[in-house]
C-alpha cells in the first residue's frame, strides 16, 4: 500500500539540497507530487509532497535524517476532496504591520479555507514605497460567493486591490 507524505524541511541554504531530496524520494521508490521551495533570509525552506510504499517510510525518514544541517519532519498525508467552489486571487495594497493577520482573520471569519498562500513586497512602481501581495488560492463555503469575499476583503483598507484570476487553466 502507497503512502502520502507532507515532508518540510529547513536548514542554512547552500547548492544541493533539493537534489539530496530528490535523490532520497526516488532512493526509496517514491514519486514528487508537489513541493514549495524558497530561499528566506539565508535559510532553505520548504515543504513537498510525495507517495511512496509504505514499507519504505521509514527508510527514507532515516536517509532524510542524515542529511547535514537540515531540520525535517515527516507527516503522513491523507485523501481529501477537492472544494467545489475555489478561487484565485491576488491581494495588492501599501504595505503595514498586521496585514497578513488581517487577510487571514477575514477569511477565518468567512470559513474560507487558504490552500495555498504566497506572499511579499516589492516597490511600488511610481514612488517605490514598499507594496504588499499576497496571491492565494482558496476554497470558499458553498455560502459564501465572490463578491461577498470581495467586498469584506477590500473593507479592510482603502488601498487593498483584489484581483480575480478567471483563467481556467491557472
Amino acid at each position: 500500500m502507497h503512502k502520502q507524505l507532507v515532508i518540510t524541511v529547513i536548514g542554512p541554504d547552500r547548492p544541493g539540497i533539493v537534489e539530496s531530496l530528490a535523490k532520497a524520494v526516488k532512493q526509496a521508490g517514491g514519486s514528487w507530487q508537489a513541493s514549495s521551495m524558497s530561499e528566506l533570509a539565508g535559510q532553505f525552506a520548504g515543504i513537498l509532497q510525495i507517495t511512496l510504499p509504505g514499507e519504505a517510510v521509514a527508510s527514507l525518514h532515516t536517509t532524510l535524517e542524515a542529511l547535514p544541517n537540515l531540520q525535517i519532519t515527516l507527516a503522513e498525508g491523507e485523501d481529501h476532496p477537492e472544494p467545489q467552489q475555489q478561487l484565485m486571487m491576488t491581494v495588492t495594497g501599501n504595505d503595514r504591520p498586521g496585514i497578513v493577520e488581517e487577510l487571514a482573520a477575514t477569511l477565518c471569519r468567512l470559513s474560507v479555507n487558504v490552500i495555498d498562500l504566497t506572499t511579499g513586497c516589492e516597490p511600488a512602481p511610481h514612488s517605490g514605497a514598499p507594496l504588499f501581495f499576497a496571491h492565494t488560492l482558496v476554497a470558499l463555503p458553498d455560502s459564501l460567493d465572490e463578491e461577498q469575499l470581495i467586498e469584506a476583503l477590500e473593507a479592510l483598507s482603502d488601498d487593498l486591490m483584489i484581483d480575480i484570476d478567471r483563467d481556467e487553466d491557472a
